[in-house]
């Protein structure tokens, strides 16, 4: 619950918004309650009134009853037809309201519930783009996509409709009760006497959501990576004709993604056809016992009719409790999932170096040992020491595996090294911001990236500022001037699909 708590937090900035639209549905509820009152006065106000003749069986009408009695005419059979007529406009108004309220609530919530989800998906990107290197190698690109656009739409689903139903199955189930309460105490506990039974039932179900959910999120998890990992390969799969092989590995996974599905389909098999079997034998039960109570004048029919609607309307909110229940769990998953990212500490960039410091070159590895986890057991660098002063030309030469890439990533401080030290310019590289580190030294990679925009833009990825001669420094730079002099509007252009 206390993930739950978090998610609430986001909504802070827009907590009038929910407020006003609870608000709203508690009004929009309190005008439910008395559409059955209206089909009480109708049966026992002209019904019954016209089948005795025109002698009334009202003796003591309830506190709500007595009020739409005061404000029709006075009922004789030859004005049945224009009570009908008030009667029928009553109706009109009251569920004029109720539908007018309720609409409003919910353009209310989905515009606030809007805002808030663009927030977080917001926050959770920006937290993303500054979290090491380190953290992000350790979980996989389709996890990551998947907790930041499947795991936001559920959080998303529940905000936008299960908060504001929470609220009007709440407000519908008090306000019916208190109804039924003032029309016959005893009836109205007789005709909830399975509520608590039921909400045991939902708790037990909150408790399995929760778990099934978790462990079909984390099988989607390793799916999303499956076909991530061979669609960005689908080259090299091809090229050594694994085809089949990566077919089976999905199937295979897509298998235990359907184990983990059917569970979770049999588990809300399981709840509703007990749900259903409760609510039922409650208005058995309900129905069964008014009969009882109108055959021995304790309550008039019209009364009976009411009170059906209400045990109807209490039989709603305390079936809907297991959607409710279930998309409470499947969000508190989706919470926990996004929290595990924004709980993850960002990068520290801070450092004593002055950022304007001119770097002159001077690199030296003391006795550096360093392994990307602290489980492997192998060192990716292990005691190594060497020094490269200003102005000159090194090349690492090495078999794969053999560290060279881990090199770079440590000089620009991608990793820490776990043991030993690097010297830069004479001063340790820790005390140097990271930031500054990255724009001062050049990195080609072994796999390059262009980003779906313009070759322009992709040039000038790290320094949006850069002007036309240092364009033209870098065109001659990467030795494709002669092609740009060909077509002059190249540089505009957008890059096809993977360049």
């Amino acid at each position: 619950m206390k993930h739950l708590k978090r998610l609430f937090k986001v909504l802070d900035e827009w907590k009038w918004q929910y407020l006003i639209a609870g608000f709203l549905i508690i009004i929009s509820s309190v005008f439910r309650m008395l559409e059955p009152k209206i089909l009480q006065i109708t049966i026992d106000g002209v019904v019954v009134f016209f089948l005795n003749d025109g002698k009334s069986t009202i003796e003591n009408p309830d506190y709500i009853a007595n009020l739409f009695y005061n404000w029709l005419p006075e009922i004789r059979l030859d004005n049945l037809f224009i009570i009908l007529g008030y009667i029928g406009l009553m109706m009109v108004l009251i569920s004029g309201i109720r539908v007018i309220t309720q609409f409003i609530s919910g353009i209310i919530t989905a515009s606030a519930t809007e805002n808030a989800i663009q927030k977080l998906r917001n926050q959770l990107f920006r937290h993303i783009q500054r979290l090491p290197i380190s953290w992000i190698n350790e979980k996989s690109t389709g996890e990551i996509v998947q907790r930041s656009t499947g795991d936001i739409d559920t959080i998303r689903t529940f905000l936008g409709t299960q908060t504001v139903e929470l609220i009007l199955f709440s407000a519908v189930f008090i306000g019916s009760f208190s109804m039924m309460v003032s029309i016959h105490f005893l009836y109205a506990l007789i005709a909830i006497c399975l509520g608590p039974v039921n909400l045991l039932l939902a708790i037990y179900f909150f408790n399995k959501e929760g778990k099934i959910w978790e462990e079909h999120e984390a099988e989607q998890d390793e799916l999303t990576k499956i076909a991530e990992e061979n669609l960005s390969g689908i080259r090299v799969v091809q090229a050594f004709t694994r085809e089949d092989f990566e077919t089976k590995k999905f199937a295979t996974q897509n298998q235990k993604k359907l184990k983990v599905a059917l569970k979770h389909v049999n588990l809300h098999k399981n709840y509703w056809t007990i749900a259903d079997f409760l609510i039922n034998f409650q208005i058995a039960i309900a129905v069964f016992a008014g009969g009882y109570f109108v055959l021995n004048q304790q309550i008039t029919i019209g009364e009976f009719a009411s009170f059906f609607s209400y045990t109807l309307l209490v039989a709603w909110p305390m079936r809907q409790v297991g959607q409710i229940v279930s998309r409470m769990g499947m969000a508190t998953v989706a919470v926990e999932r996004i929290a595990e990212i924004l709980d993850a500490k960002e990068e520290d960039y801070s450092g004593d170096i002055p950022t304007e410091k001119h770097l002159l070159g001077d690199i030296e590895f003391k006795n550096v040992f360093f392994k990307y986890h602290e489980t492997d057991k192998n060192w990716a660098l292990e005691n190594v020491n060497f020094k490269i002063t200003k102005g000159e030309n090194i090349a690492l030469m090495g078999k794969t595996g053999a560290g060279k890439s881990t090199i770079i990533a440590l000089l620009t401080r991608l990793y820490e090294p776990n043991s030993g030290e690097i010297i830069l310019d004479g001063k340790p590289l820790s005390t140097f911001e990271k930031s500054f580190l990255r724009r001062k030294i050049g990195v080609v990679h072994q796999q390059p990236f262009l980003f779906s925009t313009t070759i322009q833009n992709n040039m000038a990825f790290a320094n949006e500022t850069m002007t036309e001669t240092e364009f033209a420094k870098a065109i001659a730079a990467a030795q494709v001037d002669g092609f740009m002099e060909k077509c002059k509007t190249v540089l505009k252009r957008w890059l096809a699909k993977k360049a």
